[in-house]
């Protein structure tokens, strides 16, 4: 490989990183385990343990690339 194909994959590992980033700080969903906010609207409204567990892993994602505050 030369400089310029280096120069590329660095371009597009840094695009990769961005975006893992960008959808652990703002999710996939706004869910936040906090079922009261969302009502009749919330898609896990059947179902607050998988609410819960899902806002738990996000939080811990977030904790692993010391994202957010």
């Amino acid at each position: 490989m030369n400089a310029g194909s280096w120069f590329v994959l660095l371009i597009l590992a840094a695009i990769v990183a961005w975006a893992v980033r960008d959808m652990i700080v703002n999710g996939i969903d706004s869910c936040s385990g906090e079922c009261g906010s969302c009502g009749s609207s919330c898609k896990w409204v059947n179902d607050i343990q998988k609410a819960k567990k899902a806002a738990e892993r996000r939080r811990k994602l977030k904790a692993f690339f010391r994202i957010g505050g």
